[in-house]
């Protein structure tokens, strides 16, 4: 195993940051038919770029601890860690599709297959499946949640094109 410089771990804690900050404090609550049906925030991006960038591990970890650092800043009801297991699988699911360590480039295609992957297992079907079983969610707002799964996910192929080839020169010094 390749040693993990400072330069690895300090850029791992600004991602963690930034994700944070964009859950806590620029997420947009939406209700639907009386409940909050969805977050749209855009933190999901930044730990799957965290995973692709890094690795499984490091992007299971930011997001993991993107989950609990939200919640001590701004707790919305009991925390559940279920909901931290799917956040740790939004870092983990992309870095599996990355596995190659030198892309020249960034194909949007892989991108956004990556998001839909993504945002089907986590969002659209695991997070609808605690939300209807713990909290007795409707099934109409879990529809509704699925279908913003997948505005959300081209949302985070664009940004993930993006970053990961506008700033690909940072990410090869981290592998």
């Amino acid at each position: 195993m390749k040693k993990k410089t400072t330069f690895y771990w300090v850029f791992a804690a600004l991602l963690l940051a930034i994700s944070v900050i964009l859950k806590v404090y620029l997420g947009i609550p939406v209700s639907f038919l009386g409940n909050l049906a969805k977050d749209i925030n855009l933190s999901p991006a930044i730990i799957m770029l965290c995973g692709i960038t890094m690795g499984p591990l490091m992007g299971g970890l930011v997001g993991g601890l993107t989950d609990i650092v939200a919640t001590l800043i701004r707790p919305m009801g009991a925390y559940v860690p279920w909901f931290t297991l799917t956040n740790i699988l939004i870092g983990v699911i992309p870095a599996l599709f990355y596995r190659k360590k030198d892309v020249k480039e960034y194909k949007f295609g892989k991108c956004l297959l990556v998001s839909v992957v993504e945002q089907t297992v986590c969002s659209a079907l695991l997070n609808n499946i605690l939300l209807i079983s713990l909290y007795g969610f409707p099934i109409e707002v879990a529809f509704f949640r699925a279908i913003g799964s997948y505005i959300s996910a081209a949302l985070y192929a664009a940004i993930l094109y993006l970053l990961l080839n506008r700033t690909k020169s940072i990410f090869d010094k981290i592998k």
